[in-house]
């Protein structure tokens, strides 16, 4: 089986405060690759009816999705065919 083309490790994050998203990177052959997901998308793998989240409850929604968020980041990585990081994952990224 073939290697995926970003690997992840898991508990590496962080809260971007400026873009209100959790930043996270990714490995690549070619090197590291940074990742954002917005609170927005975190809001709506916790509760598609919630209006917003705070940064602590935003990385807690994170860890606790962690390894979806991951696959999430794979998907839109291959898609974007690698794009200009970081490759910012939102509300729609999420609900496909």
């Amino acid at each position: 089986m073939a290697n995926p083309s970003v690997r992840f490790e898991m508990g590496d994050y962080y809260w971007v405060a400026e873009r209100e998203s959790v930043g996270f990177t990714g490995a690549t052959n070619l090197g590291v690759v940074e990742f954002l997901i917005t609170s927005e998308a975190l809001t709506q793998l916790l509760d598609p009816d919630r209006d917003t989240l705070d940064s602590e409850t935003a990385l807690e929604v994170f860890i606790e999705f962690e390894s979806d968020i991951h696959r999430i980041a794979q998907r839109e990585f291959v898609k974007r065919l690698g794009g200009e990081p970081p490759i910012l994952l939102t509300a729609a990224d999420v609900e496909g």
